[in-house]
């Protein structure tokens, strides 16, 4: 098969239908000799940040000197960005020689796998014969029984816990607890974010009888935002100054913190240097996160697809720009309470455009419209690109853009933006927009 054709079959397996078991792609991993038991991992769940999180973890190892994996999803642009060995994303011609070999030895054993499950075994076999030291691992879903939770974790990361996904998780915060703490495994210790009183208590009681330590943020670490941009951390053994983040926005120093907790926790098998966790952390890249691509008019990429995520976006927003509002772009997955999500949104804009998540799980725009049509002037676009140019011509150079509400929706109009700074950037109305990703 042509690349083409293999990302057709993948992302056709199943239908893209959800089914959280383990015991398919544990089977195939053991057709390949269990690749997964030959690396330890950074294991992460949550239901915001992970991305960011495996992003620092994996540039920190990286400024280190390991030779680490990362695996995260979805993707932006390419496909070839949920897997990667160093700095190199999986090449075009190893996913159509990789997915062949596990599409035929899947099905001589008549193991029929889903879309992530698929990913998933490709991605730790490729990491085996890669030879990697160290795999930094984002989960897809919840946790427990997510195709990744086949891992042998150094330390297991519990970012956040919000409502998300309640049809496969459950509808209440210790039901999503109880799934994202199903990765905490016996003796390997957790690191976990700020989370509600009762569901610190719960995930600290799942550690306690596995025999894990747990280390939660604002009681076992916590960190202080300086001026400039510039924070500190402290830790039981570690307290460090003056820290620079390449990702923008205060949220993400608290994602930072998580990130030092789990290396400090793991100095035993993995030590870092302090030279290297300021370099990674000052270097660190990840698409989509509170992004800006473009100086005039601005436009921001934020990947907030979810009621915590948009909160978090706005609050963001207002420190980032005061009173100002933006022109906002959105386009959001049918099972996402984007009611909520645009309630919240319609606070820092003055006008909107809907489009359409360009899947079959994208909610209708039009019936998005009936809900924001209230709260502020909107339109509907249906296609990403023109209502990117839409919004574009009616900004002034002074305007602020705003694309949320889908990683899916921001893989579709990076791309175009980033065609347009390759031929537009000695003009200098684009921010450094990083080009070096497989983005054209």
């Amino acid at each position: 098969m042509t690349y083409t054709e293999t990302l057709d079959y993948i992302f056709n397996l199943r239908g893209g239908e959800i089914d959280l078991r383990l015991h398919r792609v544990e089977r195939v991993l053991s057709l390949f000799g269990h690749p997964e038991r030959r690396y330890p991992a950074f294991h992460i769940a949550g239901t915001n940040g992970k991305g960011s999180v495996a992003a620092m973890l994996h540039r920190i190892l990286a400024a280190e000197g390991y030779r680490v994996a990362l695996y995260t999803s979805p993707h932006v642009v390419s496909f070839t960005e949920r897997i990667r060995v160093g700095d190199q994303e999986i090449s075009q011609e190893e996913v159509v020689e990789l997915a062949e070999e596990i599409k035929r030895r899947s099905a001589k054993e008549g193991v029929g796998l889903t879309f992530f499950e698929f990913v998933t075994v490709m991605a730790l076999v490729y990491f085996a014969r890669r030879k990697v030291e160290v795999a930094v691992v984002e989960v897809g879903l919840g946790g427990r029984l997510d195709a990744t939770n086949l891992v042998l974790p150094s330390v297991s990361i519990i970012t956040t816990i919000s409502k998300d996904h309640e049809a496969y998780l459950g509808s209440d915060l210790l039901s999503i607890a109880r799934e994202k703490g199903g990765i905490i495994k016996e003796g390997v210790p957790v690191v976990c974010g700020s989370l509600p009183p009762e569901v610190a208590e719960f995930l600290r009681e799942m550690a306690g009888l596995k025999g894990s330590a747990s280390y939660f943020l604002g009681s076992d670490f916590s960190f202080a935002i300086k001026d400039g941009g510039l924070f500190d951390y402290k830790g039981l053994n570690w307290n460090l100054k003056d820290l620079s983040l390449g990702l923008q926005g205060r949220y993400q120093r608290g994602n930072a913190a998580l990130v030092l907790k789990a290396l400090e926790v793991g100095k035993k098998d993995f030590p870092v240097k302090e030279g290297a966790l300021r370099e990674g952390l000052r270097t660190v890249f990840w698409p989509g996160r509170f992004e800006v691509v473009r100086r005039h008019p601005m436009v921001i990429l934020d990947g907030a697809h979810n009621g915590e995520g948009v909160k978090v976006l706005v609050d963001e927003i207002r420190n980032f720009l005061g009173v100002k509002k933006v022109k906002l772009l959105f386009a959001v997955m049918e099972d996402k309470d984007w009611a909520y999500m645009l309630g919240e949104l319609a606070e820092v804009a003055s006008e909107a455009v809907l489009s359409r998540v360009p899947m079959q799980r994208g909610a209708d725009p039009w019936r998005v419209r009936e809900v924001i049509g209230e709260k502020i002037p909107a339109i509907v676009l249906e296609e990403p690109a023109k209502a990117l140019r839409f919004v574009l011509e009616r900004a002034g150079p002074e305007d602020v853009v705003l694309v949320t509400g889908s990683l899916y929706l921001l893989g579709e109009v990076r791309s175009v933006l980033v065609e347009e700074a390759l031929g537009q950037s000695s003009e200098g109305q684009f921010a450094d927009v990083r080009l070096e990703r497989n983005v054209v």
